[in-house]
């Protein structure tokens, strides 16, 4: 008997380049592309961009004291300080001032300390400065004492990655980009006229060129294109999130000794908030988000061997993040470089700090487009600018004052841990974010002490209203991740 053949898949576009990941460095590298000439494409597996590494990190952007002198990564990440602040006035996001601390807790740490000027300073960063224990306690007065020595960088900065990659993305598409989510790509393969055809779970697209920003997945990609000698080497960090509260503790990014283990860190967070880490674990699974008890107290222990005065009982979350380190690359250095076997595919692949050579590795990227022979022309009508939504927590009294005239709904406080207001989540949900994640890292509602308890109900009938679903119909992440099963009320006596 004969086997049917099957359906066609449905022909999703043709474009000049096209993007295969939608975490930081995709968003990057598409929002780089959206002032070119040409037609590009920004696909993303998940249900909204940045659900994957990004998400799932410090947020810190730093200077290239942690790069190995000669390697790329301390090349593309000299300027990072600069380069986020003049996107962060034209993206309307966030980019706060945090400076940073290295210290010795003892005499034989001061060589550490000593490493990390020198690496700063062979890429050319200047401003590191050796400073007394005396010095360190006027800066960290909840230090602890054993500190003999520190490094001191001014000029650094932390990030809320989820709202820089929703506002890169939304600038590349307002910009030309087309944004196609839920969109893994299966297959790459060449077509007679030698351009690249992309099988999806959606459809195909082709392309002369593609890009590999898959992050964790990058390795599977680097597989279709033929070049199965990328892999990447996966450990499992472990972080935590403290209250608001005891914000007061720490005013720097602290860093202290680090190993294949872990890496003791500790600084603010964008919005207030300490964040501690990282405690690793080898693994070989791409989706174990799970945190574990005796993860949590290891990076407790980590973390008060530099501040003392940290408690559990300010810890309100927990959460896990993997660093993917390329093979190909020495001194944990990035893999950025043409396919060997597939011409007109470029290999993204990096390792820590992707994020802080986050547009540095994307300007990188379209000039290895143009030596592959793609003709980059600017073009005329770019706009770089995009504008956010007032947020109502940082603002003044006079301000919020102005908020709630010009619309009531600033007035109705739906997250009360972080002031989160009825117009807010209303503007993140017309703006894309059409799952509970998506609402909950845009606005961060659900981010604070209570994690959701009372907040949770008002998103998701906010959710369900405005896109007009039932609630059953309301996912956490995508397919698959419905918060209502079934109306208990409307099924009472029928079981």
């Amino acid at each position: 008997m004969a086997v049917p053949e099957a359906a066609p898949r449905k022909h999703m576009g043709d474009y000049d380049v096209i993007v295969i990941g939608g975490g930081i460095i995709g968003a990057m590298i598409a929002r780089q592309l959206s002032k070119l000439k040409g037609r590009f494409a920004l696909l993303e597996k998940e249900s909204f961009g940045g659900f994957g590494v990004s998400k799932a990190s410090l947020s810190q952007i730093h200077l290239p004291d942690f790069c190995p002198p000669g390697t790329l990564k301390g090349k593309l990440v000299r300027e990072a300080p600069t380069r986020f602040k003049k996107l962060a006035a034209e993206l309307d996001v966030l980019y706060r001032e945090v400076d940073e601390l290295w210290l010795a807790l003892d005499p034989a740490q001061v060589n550490n300390l000593e490493a990390a000027r020198a690496r700063a300073e062979s890429h050319g960063a200047t401003g590191f400065e050796i400073i007394s224990p005396q010095r360190i306690h006027e800066l960290e007065p909840q230090v602890t004492p054993k500190a003999v020595a520190g490094l001191y960088a001014r000029g650094l900065g932390v990030i809320y990655t989820p709202e820089w990659n929703f506002a890169l993305i939304e600038n590349a598409v307002e910009n030309g980009v087309q944004l196609h989510l839920q969109t893994e790509v299966i297959d790459i393969a060449k077509t007679r006229d030698g351009t690249l055809r992309l099988t999806t779970g959606q459809g195909t697209l082709t392309a002369s060129y593609v890009i590999n920003a898959a992050g964790l997945y990058a390795d599977e990609i680097a597989r279709m294109a033929g070049d199965a000698h990328l892999q990447l080497s996966l450990r499992k960090g472990t972080m935590l999130i403290f209250d608001k509260s005891v914000s007061y503790a720490v005013r720097h990014m602290i860093f202290g000794s680090f190993s294949e283990s872990h890496s003791q860190n500790i600084a603010p967070t964008a919005h207030g908030n300490l964040i501690l880490g990282v405690h690793y674990v080898k693994t070989d699974n791409k989706t174990d988000s799970r945190v574990s008890r005796e993860a949590i107290q290891q990076t407790l222990k980590l973390g008060r061997e530099l501040v003392p005065a940290l408690s559990e009982k300010d810890m309100i979350t927990s959460f896990s993040g993997i660093l993917a380190q390329p093979n190909m690359s020495r001194d944990g250095d990035f893999y950025i470089a043409p396919s060997e076997n597939a011409p007109g595919v470029i290999h993204v692949m990096v390792g820590a700090p992707g994020l802080s050579a986050a547009p540095a590795t994307a300007e990188y990227v379209v000039q290895l487009l143009g030596d592959a022979g793609w003709r980059t022309e600017e073009k005329a009508n770019f706009n770089p600018r995009r504008r956010g939504w007032p947020r109502f927590e940082t603002a003044s009294i006079a301000k919020k004052k102005q908020m709630i005239g010009a619309d009531s709904k600033y007035g109705h406080v739906l997250c009360r841990c972080e002031q989160v207001t009825e117009a807010e989540i209303l503007q993140s949900i017309r703006r894309g974010a059409h799952t509970m994640d998506a609402v909950k890292h845009l606005t961060r509602a659900g981010m604070g002490r209570c994690q959701g308890g009372f907040c949770t109900p008002f998103v998701l009938k906010h959710l369900a209203d405005t896109l007009g679903i039932p609630p059953t119909r309301v996912t956490k992440s995508g397919p698959g991740s419905h918060q209502i099963l079934k109306i208990t009320k409307a099924v009472a006596g029928n079981e």
